[in-house]
């Protein structure tokens, strides 16, 4: 029997706009690391932002970032979310990013990053990972406008206060979830802080959309999102240091054409690109470090710090049917 943790939203309205993705049709992934500076322009995908006036207040990515800023003074529990048309079954879903506290009262930073998958915006259905200021990470499913815990909360040594990454998987009926710090070497935790098993719940849901979320628990706290990433194969992880720039296990010449064709790219770092030294851009001294491994695996472990769809194919939808919903930091 399923215990009530907490309600997230009840049905405000039905938009009845957008008919949902068949299950029938999916695209291998997505990914956006907002370096445009916008999610309006459906590049490289298209962003479904505030979900007909349920999730008020101010999306921006002009910064790089992908800032959400809740409204001002209405209450302590605003949510906002982001959705990409694009339906999996099984889901890797990922992002990194960090809570900023009221930036004038600073003892004001409770706050909530999410990760959804398997979202059905006509059955407000599907599964979601929230991780807060509090170091609380844990697993819920969405079914009918009620949310569940339905793994065991794990308790993080840091929190969303810290530039971290969290990644829900959901693969068949098998749910698992990882946080960790973006800057730390070891990267992905080699085993899940949380697990479910979709089959000890009801309903059981198959496919949906993926996303992010952010929750203020406090006033005036701001979710930051760095990139945000969806797919249904597992995330391919590199270290740009080792020249193993696809990811693939060796240094070889399909690492070199990566180079080649990043060469004078410059922004954040990236080891898709070619940026093997990690400072911005692309040049003869990435070069140097993927000579320095050519012919050989990869020197260095993977850190899970960029992930790499296994394509941008992306499926054409239209609008969405959702109502309100709110994520709650856990007690």
């Amino acid at each position: 029997m399923l215990v009530v943790h907490r309600r997230w939203w009840q049905v405000a309205a039905v938009l009845g706009l957008f008919g949902f993705i068949p299950s029938a049709a999916f695209a291998a992934g997505w990914t956006d690391d907002f370096n445009d500076g916008s999610i309006t322009d459906n590049n490289p995908v298209p962003w479904i932002t505030d979900l007909g006036g349920f999730f008020p207040g101010n999306y921006d990515a002009s910064s790089g970032d992908f800032v959400m800023t809740p409204v001002v003074d209405i209450g302590n529990d605003n949510q906002m979310s982001g959705f990409v048309p694009t339906g999996f079954a099984d889901t890797y879903v990922r992002t990194q990013g960090i809570v900023l506290p009221d930036p004038n009262d600073p003892a004001n930073d409770g706050g909530n990053l999410v990760v959804l998958a398997r979202v059905d915006p006509n059955t407000l259905s599907g599964y979601l990972m929230y991780f807060d200021v509090g170091g609380n990470l844990n697993i819920q499913i969405l079914a009918g406008g009620a949310t569940f815990d339905i793994g065991t909360t794990f308790d993080a040594p840091f929190n969303a206060s810290s530039e971290v990454v969290i990644e829900l998987n959901v693969i068949g009926n098998q749910l698992n979830g990882y946080a960790w710090l973006a800057d730390d070497p070891a990267g992905k935790p080699a085993e899940p802080q949380v697990t479910a098993l979709a089959t000890d719940f009801d309903p059981i849901f198959t496919s949906g959309l993926a996303g992010i979320a952010f929750a203020e628990d406090e006033d005036n706290t701001v979710g930051v999102f760095r990139y945000a990433a969806a797919q249904d194969t597992p995330f391919i992880d590199t270290d740009p240091s080792n020249g193993d720039f696809d990811g693939d296990g060796d240094v070889d010449g399909a690492d070199f054409l990566t180079w080649q064709r990043g060469l004078g790219l410059t922004g954040q770092p990236d080891a898709t690109t070619g940026d093997a030294d990690d400072d911005g851009d692309v040049d003869a001294n990435d070069l140097a470090l993927w000579k320095s491994h050519f012919g050989g695996p990869p020197a260095v472990a993977a850190i899970g710090a960029v992930p790499e769809p296994a394509s941008l194919a992306l499926l054409a939808a239209g609008a969405l049917t959702i109502g309100a919903i709110r994520w709650r930091r856990r007690s």
